[in-house]
């Protein structure tokens, strides 16, 4: 006979307790339902059978108010099992009196969905046991009572938080898995084990997790309730994974599944993770990509033009070469009757008085008389190296848009001044009537100091950090760095973006040390105004508070003109570059155009080279760019660019590396070069 009394709900109080211990104590998230407590309260008084709804002093025997209190919290706790169902705190084997009372919560609770996850305000959820007085007697009562574990409690105050993230990561998960495909998460994976994506080792772990959640969740059957699975993986896998969809990872991941192309997708990348990255970003593709590529260079006769080495003095013709020391000119492709032939037309011209000239005249009417030429390698010129580049195979094929096989590559692999394409990286203005840019940290060692460009105004007004603007002139300091970072180039800009604005008078560009760090490197600087780009360079320590101006610029009757501060700095500190010293002259073996000018070919930017006695490049230099490819080979840019950074350039005696200039982009700069001619020697100042 089903009776009730205080010993048997005591006894299913306990195996509440002890079932609850086993199954949910051990999860590591519990979960809440959405229903309305009072129903389920309702339904729980409901489902006694009408034997034991007897009343119990003035109430029925099951409607207690410290129960009911308990109901409200833990009725609609729920945990979800590794198969992703639901299992009910009624879900297990009590005594009699309360089984079927439990299957009916258990079988209404299990119709209800998960709508957030379950945490508690005290260790304990109801009250074990009462004493109640009643004529004058005592009677013990047990209730609805459960032990919590820590994992499950939060403070108060935290809780309406920690329910509303809760919530968002079960959403972001829910976003994440439906906008993110395999596929994409398969490329990615790609770049980051051939290291071919900046700084993607920190991803590795996260994306072949995310990888495996993706499985699971395309693997998932209509058996399976996706929200319960969605749940439980937003409240157990790492914050990386479910907010994934945030980061810069995800941007990318989200724009390769959207169909972007995979150049695209990681330059946007990389813009986000180090907008100063100035250098070439490895080359992206896929086995298949490669495949095609191969069978391509293959049916174009290619294979024997991927090969690089240095070019060397007897590789060039002497028809492509401007001048040619006199002890090197028999080593020339042609040999010595082409030199007598370039001999035999030869102008005597007298320059002993001619100090300055264009780099045309110098051309025309100096070259074809010097003997020997000796160029003044100013520090500035770093970033000027350069190494033209041959095949093995003297008898390859060009690959490239002009007839010949030869092609050039510059310091760092770069062929262009680089300060102004961070500026604009780092969300400064250059497209600008006048600009001042300096920059620092682009050394091997960590340069912390805290640099500041400064403008000093016609009428004494100074923009620099603590005054960014002038209302007067429209000058703007839009770029401020102030901590530098570890391997990150540091930029500062100050930009006058329409001269209309500006006053008339001297405008001095000055660098100021505002708090010295340990680095000793210096700067370097950009001046630009139309269209005209003017490179300082100011390798020495600035002192604390020490300022350096760099340059002065008059602006009269809407005109520009620069002189520079840093051209009486005589004080070069010893060093050497591609084992050329740096502040002094060094022999020239001989002057040409780029390749992409010989024979006369016109493609791109004209670049005129001095290639330097004993200059031997100590980098690992590109082979090719992509921009120097035939457009037959132009859909294999990905792999193409690959092999040029994979494939080594060999080295060989007497290759011909030096300073080079690109004629089309640097503007008006001016180099030293000393000329004999007929044992008389003259300085120069050549205006390119």
């Amino acid at each position: 006979m089903i009776e009730y009394s205080d010993a048997k709900f005591k006894k299913m109080q306990a195996q509440m307790q002890e079932y609850f211990d086993d199954y949910f104590s051990r999860e590591d998230c519990l979960f809440t339902i959405d229903c309305d407590d009072g129903e389920v309260w309702n339904l729980y008084l409901e489902s006694f059978p009408d034997s034991i709804k007897g009343i119990y002093h003035e109430k029925p025997w099951h409607d207690c108010q410290r129960c009911l209190t308990w109901f409200r919290t833990m009725a609609n706790v729920v945990m979800i099992d590794d198969d992703y169902e639901i299992r009910t705190l009624f879900g297990f084997k009590t005594i009699p009196e309360y089984q079927d009372v439990f299957n009916t919560l258990d079988e209404f609770l299990k119709t209800k969905s998960v709508e957030n996850i379950f945490l508690h305000d005290s260790y304990s959820v109801g009250v074990f046991r009462s004493f109640a007085e009643y004529d004058g007697e005592f009677d013990e009562n047990h209730h609805f009572y459960l032990d919590l574990p820590d994992k499950f409690y939060a403070e108060t105050d935290e809780l309406p938080s920690m329910l509303g993230d809760a919530a968002t990561q079960r959403k972001l998960l829910e976003d994440t898995l439906n906008a993110i495909s395999i596929e994409a998460v398969d490329t990615v994976l790609e770049l980051v084990y051939s290291n071919n994506l900046y700084r993607s080792n920190q991803w590795k772990d996260t994306l072949e997790e995310l990888k495996d959640v993706l499985g699971e969740f395309n693997a998932l059957d209509s058996k399976c309730d996706l929200n319960n699975w969605l749940w439980k993986k937003s409240a157990l896998l790492p914050r990386n994974i479910v907010h994934i969809k945030n980061t810069s990872m995800g941007t990318m991941l989200l724009n390769i599944a959207g169909g972007m192309s995979l150049d695209e997708a990681v330059l946007s990348y990389e813009k986000i993770t180090d907008p100063t990255r100035y250098q070439r970003p490895k080359a992206v593709y896929s086995p298949e990509m490669l495949e095609d590529a191969e069978r391509k260079v293959t049916q174009l006769g290619y294979i024997d033009s991927l090969p690089r080495r240095f070019a060397r003095l007897e590789d060039i013709s002497i028809n492509n070469v401007l001048f040619a020391n006199r002890n090197v000119r028999s080593v020339l492709a042609g040999g010595i009757f082409e030199e007598l032939k370039r001999n035999a037309s030869r102008k005597v011209h007298d320059f002993r008085s001619v100090s300055e000239i264009s780099l045309d005249d110098f051309i025309a009417n100096v070259l074809p008389n010097a003997q020997e030429i000796s160029l003044y390698v100013d520090l500035k010129f770093k970033n000027n190296f350069v190494s033209l580049i041959s095949p093995l195979n003297s008898h390859a094929p060009s690959m490239f848009h002009w007839d010949n096989p030869y092609s050039w590559t510059y310091e760092n692999n770069i062929t262009d001044s680089i300060m102004k394409d961070l500026v604009k990286k780092m969300g400064g203005d250059v497209d600008v009537d006048l600009r001042f840019s300096i920059q620092w940290n682009d050394g091997i060692k960590w340069d912390k100091n805290d640099l500041d460009a400064h403008s000093t105004e016609p009428n004494g007004h100074e923009i620099y950090f603590n005054d960014m603007k002038s209302r007067k002139t429209g000058g703007w300091l839009d770029v401020d760095i102030i901590n530098p970072e570890e391997g990150k180039i540091a930029v500062e800009n100050i930009q006058y973006k329409n001269k209309s604005r500006m006053i008339e008078g001297e405008y001095v560009f000055r660098v100021h040390q505002y708090n010295y760090r340990g680095g000793d490197e210096g700067f370097k600087a950009e001046v630009e105004f139309d269209g005209k780009i003017y490179s300082f360079d100011y390798p020495h320590k600035l002192s604390q508070n020490e300022f350096v101006e760099v340059a002065k610029v008059e602006f009269k009757n809407g005109k520009f003109t620069l002189t520079d501060l840093l051209s009486d700095i005589t004080h070069y500190t010893d060093c050497n570059h591609w084992n050329v010293p740096l502040g002094e002259f060094v022999p020239v073996s001989l002057i040409c155009y780029s390749p992409n000018y010989w024979n006369g070919n016109e493609f791109g930017n004209k670049h005129i080279f001095f290639m330097l006695k004993d200059c031997i490049n100590d980098t690992n230099p590109s082979g090719w760019f992509n921009e120097y490819l035939k457009n037959e080979l132009h859909p294999h840019r990905k792999v193409m660019e690959a092999m040029s950074s994979k494939i080594r350039v060999e080295d060989t005696e007497n290759q011909l590396s030096g300073i080079g200039f690109s004629l089309g982009k640097l503007g008006e700069r001016k180099i030293t070069v000393k000329v004999t001619t007929d044992n008389i020697k003259r300085i120069w100042n050549v205006i390119l």
